[in-house]
């Protein structure tokens, strides 16, 4: 259990109240036996004392009935049972003096006093004493602790639905809106809190179909006119207008490929496309993407391995740095480090003028490109971070590298 967990707190309230609790009640129990032990001897002394005087004719018979008239004390005359409680009872006092012996016993809850003098035995039962005092101090001690437990499973049953709910919500940030449940089984905050909670999610849901349908919509019909116009270009003759219309439609079927690979990884579709692919054939077709030639891309690999990528996207996370690594070149052109540790995309120009992080938002635009949707490294960053890589950015010798980290978690061996 977390010690942080409100769960584990309540945990150790209760036992520590309960703890408490008990230590309490035992301390109760022996300062109460040890104050009633101590008003016993008093109470058995001066009687025996006074039976003593009496027997020793000090007191006559009715100043004894005097001074123990406030104590119910009977003799005991029936020799059968006398024999059975001196032979069975245990001893707990004992005191000698010159006129007789003193013993305070006791046998099944009672205590009697015993007296010897002048040779002959005399037995007297207490029947003011509270032998039952201890076990309802122990029942009461056992009523309270029952009582807290009772608090204590009541409390976490009523608590038990925030782990229900910190499940769902779990679900809610690995993005599986399907999975969810709703967890409310009553009428109190927390049902409460879940209920809103459920009805928010069914909410997003709706949300994330509308997006996806329109999105979907409007690439479908944004490829037609595309197609149709290219296969119309391909009819007419070569020349530097067509030149320019081709690279148009192009660049907006590239666009909506982009789009559509948001799209996938937003709408919680992720990675339903894992396969394993060998590092130079996904360059290979990014290099086909981003139509850019051998003079402007420049590989350096020392060994040739496969990874466990979905193709499009790791395919459009690379076009897209090809892409603004040659844009942003002064040489017009990047290099391609590849390791089993990181790909790393250099080219030489200047510096970032703000932090990465900057860079990776929706829609942010370089200084040299204002034409552009300012996607690209938001695209990228997407798209590693569904894979479980990291984009690492460093200037060092006025050349710029960007990295794929933490290769190791899409290597197969």
């Amino acid at each position: 259990m977390n010690k942080s967990s409100i769960f584990y707190t309540i945990t150790f309230v209760f036992l520590l109240a309960s703890v408490s609790v008990i230590l309490a009640f035992l301390w109760l129990i022996k300062y109460d036996q040890q104050n009633y032990t101590n008003e016993l001897n008093a109470k058995y002394s001066f009687i025996a004392n006074a039976r003593l005087l009496y027997f020793n004719h000090v007191i006559s018979e009715k100043e004894f009935y005097e001074q123990t008239k406030n104590y119910k004390m009977i003799e005991l005359t029936t020799p059968s049972s006398i024999r059975k409680i001196i032979y069975k009872a245990e001893t707990i006092a004992r005191a000698q003096t010159s006129t007789g012996v003193v013993e305070i016993i006791t046998l099944e809850d009672n205590v009697y006093l015993k007296i010897i003098f002048d040779g002959k035995l005399y037995l007297y039962k207490d029947l003011e004493y509270q032998g039952y005092r201890y076990f309802v101090i122990k029942l009461i001690a056992s009523i309270v602790v029952m009582v807290l437990l009772i608090l204590y499973i009541f409390i976490i049953r009523k608590l038990k639905p925030l782990r229900a709910l910190k499940r769902q919500i779990d679900k809610f940030g690995e993005n599986k809106l399907n999975e969810i449940q709703n967890v409310s089984k009553g009428n109190d905050e927390i049902s409460q809190v879940a209920t809103a909670f459920y009805e928010s999610i069914l909410r997003i849901q709706k949300l994330n179909t509308s997006r996806q349908f329109f999105l979907r919509n409007i690439m479908h019909e944004l490829k037609t006119p595309i197609t149709k116009g290219l296969i119309t270009l391909e009819m007419l003759e070569d020349s530097k207008y067509k030149e320019r219309l081709v690279g148009a439609f192009n660049r907006l079927e590239i666009l909506i490929n982009e789009f559509a690979a948001i799209e996938q990884i937003t709408s919680g579709a992720g990675l339903i496309n894992l396969k394993k692919y060998n590092i130079l054939d996904l360059l290979d077709e990014a290099k086909d993407i981003a139509m850019s030639d051998d003079e402007k891309v420049k590989i350096s690999i020392k060994e040739s391995f496969s990874v466990n990528v979905d193709f499009k996207l790791f395919t459009t996370a690379m076009k897209n740095m090809i892409d603004n690594a040659t844009k942003y070149s002064d040489e017009n052109c990047v290099t391609i480090e590849i390791t089993k540790d990181y790909l790393c995309f250099k080219n030489k120009g200047k510096a970032l003028d703000k932090d990465l992080k900057y860079y990776t938002q929706a829609f942010t635009q370089g200084k040299k490109n204002k034409d552009s949707f300012g996607l690209g490294l938001y695209i990228v960053k997407t798209i590693l971070d569904s894979h479980k890589l990291t984009l690492y950015y460093e200037y060092k010798d006025g050349i710029n590298h960007f990295y794929f980290n933490d290769m190791q978690n899409i290597i197969l061996n």
